[in-house]
């Protein structure tokens, strides 16, 4: 009897070859947790190093924007949270969502020359179909410094038999779209150059580059849509995304307003 080895990502084979500044200066690694946040919350009270990265093979209670599920079968996703010590002000906390939008959206098309496009401010698709998605909250530490934490979740190595059901946007996977299946060790290590490059940007102050290369790869620009931030509802037509990364939406009485992603959700 044939016996089938998983898949497995390796801290030391990630790391083996990784070429940042930053994003990946320690990996840690579950096969198996709650979620990659929930050991990020607990790992900000220690002395970690900026830009720790926690790989996990399964979450049971994995979760995305708007406490949604998020769903992976094990050995064939990747699902991670970084941390990073950074001084961006919380306003400025849709941009920081928005910069790993790009750098997995680049990676993606980059990397295996699939048109991925970003549904603002979080979700990674492909012709319509989510293949990722990105979750960022700010937490504090002992000593009172905010920490990032950055959740990323996307669809490796599904089989069409693999996708969840009865989601409110249709799931797809890299493999799927390629394919092909895919070396995830070799991904996560490019993730992570690509995080980082973007992330360099960001903390070097290039909003205006950031949000013109969001709004090339964003699918909601130049759409009517509704949308409802704090219980309210708003229509009109997203004419772009502001410095800080908040949607831009001209309402139907003529006037502009602008939308931040943390409390705001796209209803149509």
């Amino acid at each position: 009897m044939k016996i089938k080895i998983p898949d497995l990502l390796r801290p030391e084979e990630i790391m083996n070859g990784l070429r940042t500044k930053i994003v990946g200066s320690e990996i840690i690694y579950y096969e198996k947790t709650t979620s990659t946040m929930d050991v990020a919350r607990d790992l900000i009270q220690t002395n970690f190093k900026n830009g720790t990265t926690i790989f996990a093979e399964e979450q049971t209670n994995g979760r995305g924007r708007s406490n949604h599920v998020w769903l992976c079968p094990k050995y064939k996703g990747l699902l991670l949270t970084i941390l990073l010590k950074h001084t961006i002000k919380p306003d400025n906390l849709c941009l920081l969502i928005g910069t790993i939008a790009v750098a997995i959206t680049e990676m993606i098309r980059e990397s295996f020359q699939l048109q991925a496009e970003i549904k603002w401010p979080n979700d990674i698709l492909i012709d319509g179909k989510k293949l990722g998605g990105i979750l960022v909250t700010i937490e504090k530490n002992h000593e009172k410094q905010l920490i990032f934490l950055i959740g990323i979740g996307i669809n490796v190595n599904l089989t069409e038999r693999d996708l969840p059901q009865k989601m409110h946007i249709l799931p797809t996977s890299i493999a799927i779209e390629t394919k092909e299946h895919i070396n995830r060790t070799l991904l996560a290590r490019t993730l992570l150059q690509y995080i980082d490059k973007w992330y360099l940007i960001l903390r070097d102050e290039h909003f205006k580059y950031i949000t013109e290369k969001w709004k090339n790869y964003c699918i909601t620009v130049g759409k009517d849509i509704i949308v409802s931030d704090y219980g309210k509802e708003y229509s009109g037509k997203v004419i772009g995304i502001s410095y800080n990364g908040g949607l831009m939406l001209k309402l139907n009485n003529g006037t502009t307003k602008i939308f931040r992603g943390e409390h705001t959700t796209i209803k149509s």
